[in-house]
């Protein structure tokens, strides 16, 4: 039966693969009823005669104690970081993601799982805590048919247990520092056999600062910026631990080089989705890892699909990496769990919604707990939330000096240590004062902001399940 003569022209070839597993975007172009059902009609043939679509390759990328304002895609004119920049540019980018926690144990789990740390139990850097390996990230998509390789830091016990079917996940403090022949082997074994899932994690450009000279000749020193309020008995030392730090950064985006050399060999590079984020940040000059500051709990996120996600995108809605975990199990065409606590990007990458999270919110816990005795409601120290504009943190802990190094451990290197009663508040009007040096929590006419962000705080760690927390006597 013909279709009527008024009918939308639709042009199609029915033949080219499927790229990305999703149907052609038929429907969305047609206009008028009758276009409709040649949309329906020709979507049916498509799926009788192309086989199954074909998984991307999925490679996170997670940088480890790093600024989120050291790449050449946030504009920084002293980064170097070319080939990160390049999957800027060739992909979609959300500037202001949080994380869940300013340390690199508990955001690393939340990956992995999709859930806060007082949901997984892990919330602090040392100690013996595990998290469940129940709808793990590596386990849902190996049970999709993934190969999941894991190196670098993964602090979770065995990872075969989490999910992961290949890699040690004990080469925290070699990988890429020493080369990436292990997972290069990997990609020569299972690469174009079955789709793979590359957790990439290298403890760069974390501690130890040692980049070779070859690093630290890519950065002019002379052209480091150093910020007004660094005294001038401090420049010198900031200058040259700005100067390691950027050089560690080179370090690290050389490894990301080197890998996508290696997919490119291998003919995989174009069906290869790459997720790039930190684990925590890092600052020379403001307070950093370890606080509720933007310093700290920021850092940029970036998808880029040669075939499937457009390149040049960049959205600065707030964004949590809680979002990340939805993203990659929607792009792998995976059910995403009922436990996840952050929505699938697809849809804003894709254009078809054009908003996210109105609020971002968050729980700062020390790096030392007592270990057999977890109580995230006990050991907590700031609960904070902001919105486009202002930032709200309340302090629930002193928060001291002499208890930084063996307790909270936050850096604030070449910059005064942020100390804080319990109760204390800040507020900051991140418009006017994005590095939080200003705090108008005394100021009376922002008593009612204070106090409805301050519920909404309240409102969002009662939500998630947060317990009555000890330093309120339970009346939060």
């Amino acid at each position: 039966m013909g279709l009527p003569r008024n009918c939308e022209c639709l042009h199609y070839n029915v033949l080219a693969p499927n790229r990305g597993n999703r149907m052609p975007s038929l429907l969305r172009r047609a206009t008028r009823p009758c276009a409709l059902l040649a949309a329906i009609a020709s979507a049916t043939l498509i799926a009788a005669l192309l086989p199954a679509a074909e998984q991307p390759n999925i490679v996170l990328l997670i940088s480890d104690d790093h600024d989120n304002e050291h790449f050449g895609f946030m504009g920084s004119r002293i980064a170097h970081t070319p080939n990160v920049d390049l999957l800027a540019r060739s992909g979609t980018l959300f500037t202001r993601a949080h994380l869940p926690m300013s340390r690199c144990h508990p955001t690393l789990a939340s990956f992995l799982s999709g859930r806060w740390p007082h949901q997984t139990g892990v919330y602090h850097n040392f100690g013996t805590k595990r998290l469940d390996p129940a709808n793990s990230l590596p386990s849902l998509l190996r049970d999709a048919g993934y190969a999941t390789y894991v190196e670098g830091k993964y602090w979770e016990g065995d990872p075969r247990a989490m999910g992961f079917t290949h890699g040690k996940g004990e080469t925290a403090d070699t990988f890429v520092r020493d080369g990436q022949a292990d997972l290069f082997a990997f990609i020569d074994e299972v690469g174009g056999r079955n789709p793979m899932f590359i957790w990439w994690a290298p403890k760069l450009p974390h501690r130890p600062h040692n980049p070779s000279e070859d690093y630290l000749s890519l950065i002019d020193r002379s052209e480091i910026p150093v910020p007004p309020w660094i005294a001038e008995d401090r420049r010198e030392a900031f200058l040259e631990k700005e100067h390691v730090s950027l050089a560690m950064e080179a370090w690290m985006d050389d490894g990301i080089g080197k890998l996508r050399g290696k997919l490119r060999e291998k003919g995989l590079y174009e069906n290869t989705l790459f997720v790039f984020l930190t684990d925590n940040g890092w600052c020379n000059g403001l307070v950093s890892k370890g606080s509720p500051f933007e310093k700290g709990v920021r850092t940029p996120i970036l998808f880029s699909w040669p075939t499937e996600i457009e390149a040049g995108q960049r959205f600065d809605y707030l964004t949590s990496t809680l979002d990340v975990y939805p993203t990659i199990l929607d792009y792998a065409d995976v059910p995403v769990p009922a436990s996840a606590e952050g929505n699938s990007l697809r849809p804003i990458i894709e254009g078809r919604r054009s908003k996210n999270r109105e609020r971002l919110f968050g729980a700062i816990y020390p790096a030392f707990v007592t270990e057999g005795d977890e109580r995230p409601e006990r050991d907590i120290f700031a609960l904070y939330g902001r919105d486009d504009r202002w930032k709200y943190i309340l302090y629930l802990q002193d928060i001291v000096a002499s208890r930084n190094q063996d307790y909270f451990r936050i850096q604030s290197i070449e910059t005064d240590y942020p100390t804080r009663q319990m109760g204390a508040e800040d507020l900051y009007d991140l418009h006017a004062d994005p590095r939080e040096r200003s705090n108008l929590a005394e100021r009376p006419e922002h008593a009612h902001r204070m106090a409805a962000m301050r519920e909404a705080v309240f409102e969002w760690w009662r939500r998630t399940g947060g317990k009555p927390i000890d330093a309120l006597d339970g009346n939060d």
